[in-house]
């Protein structure tokens, strides 16, 4: 079985005027015995050159896996959802389940989701994602801000110059400091618009509670 949750709680406190707020936002690690999955996509030019990049890591916030794959031309969309496909395709060849899957695309939660549609190769990268989740067992989709997923953002960026896919049993140099900033809870400011907010994530909220319903 798996699920969707169009927002991971972060801890949010009123700002100044004009209706706006601020939140704290950082890596949250998962609870005991489950393992936390991080994904991104990078495209330099959507369409431009592209990469898929992530990271697998258990309670205590340590390294399990990672990986960042050249994916060539293609747009922004494409490689979160790529990113997503081969994330799951790592924790299946690793056989763990209980995984918690984070992006910081609202967009590919919808599509796996099934509430919007895109094109027939994202599609088919879509269906990819929601069969390994099926095979895996016990998963969860979840929206994260780009403050949360950062880890992943070096290894996405990383993947726009690499060769092919490489997976990582080891964290590469390049990631080293911001796994440590999540790891001891280093948290990052963002300021957002209250009611626009509030509107979006209570739509979202309806429409993949709906949808987990169905699968």
């Amino acid at each position: 079985m798996f699920h969707f949750n169009p927002m991971a709680g972060n801890a949010c406190f009123r700002g100044g005027g004009g209706g706006n707020s601020w939140i704290r936002v950082g890596w949250k690690p998962p609870s005991t015995g489950i393992f936390k999955l991080n994904t991104d996509g990078a495209s330099k030019g959507n369409p431009g050159k592209a990469g898929a990049g992530g990271l697998i890591r258990n309670h205590e916030g340590r390294w399990v896996a990672g990986f960042c794959h050249n994916i060539g031309t293609t747009n922004s969309l494409e490689a979160e959802v790529t990113a997503i496909r081969d994330g799951l395709e790592l924790v299946n060849r690793l056989r763990l389940t209980n995984v918690d899957v984070e992006t910081d695309s609202k967009l590919a939660v919808q599509l796996i989701a099934g509430s919007i549609f895109s094109g027939e190769h994202v599609n088919n990268l879509v269906n990819d994602c929601r069969r390994l989740m099926t095979e895996i067992g016990s998963t969860t989709l979840i929206h994260v801000y780009r403050e949360a997923n950062a880890c992943a953002d070096i290894l996405a960026n990383l993947g726009v110059v690499a060769d092919g896919l490489e997976v990582f049993a080891n964290a590469p140099s390049c990631v080293a400091h911001q796994l440590h900033d999540d790891a001891i809870g280093v948290e990052y400011s963002r300021q957002m618009k209250q009611h626009a907010d509030i509107g979006v994530r209570g739509v979202m909220r309806q429409r993949l509670e709906h949808i987990a319903t169905v699968f």
